[in-house]
């Protein structure tokens, strides 16, 4: 079984139509989950990207509604809500489901803080927020924090993961994690959900493939123990994938090339599902 933590399909204009049979324009559809495996899919909903409220509305209930039809439609895989970017929340938009995790911010900066575009760090709501999201059962995803605001969540010692982010020692993306931030969010039990990214799975994206892929989940299995890495696609929220990926269906490739390097089963499953559902608890453990 495959969990993967991190993908945009709500927010793709025509999922709805073609999630439930396949055959359309998403990385990502039914019939794909099914023939990878995919018994966990965490799927985002990102509206930070949108400089005019009404467009943020729009994609806000283009968004509301595909998770309505998927989640009433689909059986054999879980689906789970998730945030990226809290602006909905500032904006007072109730979410259809109880976020699975939630990123204050995404690439620039909002009233919670500053994305990856920013200079600056959480603000008081950031911090308030974040207690709220922890008390509620949302884990905070730090995938789009800058290094600044990332630094300060980490300081507070809530759970925190990383939906969807790779290593900045394999390639320098400050969406990539240094390896001091991978050292401390495994120690705190937090996972980092690598993603198929090819601008951050290699520099300028050259070379980009399963074999990239497989490195970066090493690097983080290194640094941070087998415990703490996991998948997080990022499928519909990038336009090219690595080299020989062409969406969902080929998830098992990844697997298969750290079995190809020697990774025990035990290992395997773990960074497939295992370290996703314990660190959600959805393994029967506590969150």
């Amino acid at each position: 079984m495959i969990f993967d933590a991190h993908c945009d399909t709500l927010i793709k204009a025509e999922a709805g139509r073609s999630f439930l049979r396949g055959g359309g324009d998403c990385h990502i559809d039914l019939p794909g989950l099914e023939a990878a495996r995919v018994g966990h899919l965490v799927t985002a909903v990102c509206v930070g990207f949108s400089p005019s409220r009404m467009e943020m509305r729009e994609i806000w209930d283009r968004a509301v509604e595909n998770w309505n039809a998927f989640s009433t439609q689909v059986t054999g895989v879980n689906l789970h809500f998730a945030l990226e970017g809290c602006m909905p929340l500032y904006l007072g938009w109730s979410p259809p489901a109880a976020p699975l995790a939630a990123s204050l911010t995404w690439n620039g900066d909002n009233p919670y803080g500053s994305g990856i575009g920013g200079t600056g760090g959480l603000t008081s709501l950031g911090r308030a927020l974040a207690l709220s999201l922890h008390r509620d059962g949302t884990r905070i995803d730090v995938s789009h924090l800058n290094d600044t605001s990332r630094r300060e969540i980490l300081s507070m010692g809530l759970p925190v993961c990383a939906t969807h982010c790779n290593a900045r020692r394999l390639c320098d993306s400050p969406r990539n994690l240094p390896d001091d931030d991978i050292r401390e969010i495994a120690a705190m039990g937090g996972v980092i959900g690598i993603t198929m990214v090819p601008h951050f799975l290699r520099d300028s994206g050259a070379g980009a493939d399963i074999a990239a892929v497989a490195d970066h989940l090493e690097h983080v299995a290194e640094v941070g123990g087998v415990d703490s890495v996991g998948i997080g696609s990022d499928f519909d929220g990038v336009e090219t994938l690595p080299e020989g990926m062409g969406g969902v269906r080929d998830l098992p490739l990844v697997p298969d090339a750290l079995r190809r390097r020697g990774w025990s089963s035990v290992d395997v499953s773990k960074v497939a599902s295992g370290n996703w559902t314990r660190f959600f608890g959805l393994d029967g453990g506590s969150r």
